[in-house]
């Protein structure tokens, strides 16, 4: 990220790891290679990066399945949630089918999918899902009386695909029917979605007098809520972050958005670094 050593390098020395079976190191890898999806979303070769990507993870995924086997510990069902996650974020369509699959066997008997994958289920089920996967799934957020499983249906409708349906997860995040700390999770997850970045950011223009209201006073909220706009890329979007909050001036939060402004510098000047290389590189 820094440019001392060109990102081609990196991604030469990631592909390295297609048979990799340790925990810790396959979550570095997710993050750092999460860390470029965000930054190559909306460029053109994006879909061969996906590629890539699900090249990496698909060996390891294959090793580890979907089901926890006799013996293994807790570090084997942190991988498994790593692989399975990752491989569904670069749109392999075997996992997301699994997902979708594994979805509907949770509508029947929700104790036959593992707790310890219930989470990524939700998540990928959401990610390929329609109307009425998105549907049901708040229908099944309001019957839980489990806070934690409110916020894996939370995380899930944060993650489909359609502009509509997250716009509908923003607006009802906002609603007495999600609590005021887990509106923060829905703008958060929608803004890490690549399709709801730009939605997330809007809502949050349009709403910034309820959401200054909130979370203004206590300063951390506010913070976690303003930082979605360090994942912006382009100088258009910066230049509109850097206008809405001259205009609207949130002290509590004053140093998260100096951060976010300079994040997307980074981000713009990193692209421009690497740009042509990455085309290329991805091209051969």
């Amino acid at each position: 990220r820094a440019g001392h050593i060109p990102t081609t390098q990196f991604l030469s020395l990631a592909e390295a790891y297609s048979e990799e079976t340790d925990a810790s190191v396959c979550a570095d890898l997710a993050s750092n290679l999460n860390g470029l999806n965000s930054l190559l979303r909306n460029e053109s070769f994006y879909s061969r990066f996906q590629a890539f990507g699900r090249r990496i993870f698909r060996p390891i995924g294959n090793r580890i399945g979907w089901d926890a086997r006799s013996g293994e510990g807790h570090l084997d069902a942190l991988l498994r949630a790593i692989i399975l996650s990752q491989l569904g974020e670069f749109e392999d369509r075997e996992v997301l089918d699994e997902a979708a699959r594994r979805f509907s066997v949770y509508l029947e008997e929700p104790t036959k999918i593992h707790p310890d994958i219930r989470g990524t289920v939700l998540a990928l089920a959401a990610a390929a899902g329609d109307r009425p996967n998105y549907d049901t799934m708040w229908e099944l957020y309001r019957q839980t009386f489990l806070e934690e499983e409110k916020v894996r249906f939370l995380r899930a409708l944060s993650r489909f695909s359609q502009p509509q349906l997250l716009t509908e997860t923003l607006e009802k995040s906002m609603s007495n029917e999600v609590r005021v700390q887990d509106t923060i999770t829905c703008l958060v997850s929608v803004a890490r979605n690549r399709n709801g970045l730009e939605l997330a950011w809007e809502f949050l223009k349009t709403n910034w007098d309820e959401f200054d209201r909130r979370y203004g006073e206590g300063g951390f909220g506010l913070m976690n809520v303003v930082s979605i706009a360090s994942l912006f890329t382009t100088d258009e979007n910066r230049e509109d972050v850097e206008r809405f909050f001259t205009d609207h001036p949130a002290p509590a939060a004053e140093r998260t958005i100096e951060q976010s402004l300079e994040r997307i510098r980074i981000n713009i000047a990193w692209l421009e670094r690497n740009r042509t290389d990455l085309e290329s590189w991805f091209a051969g």
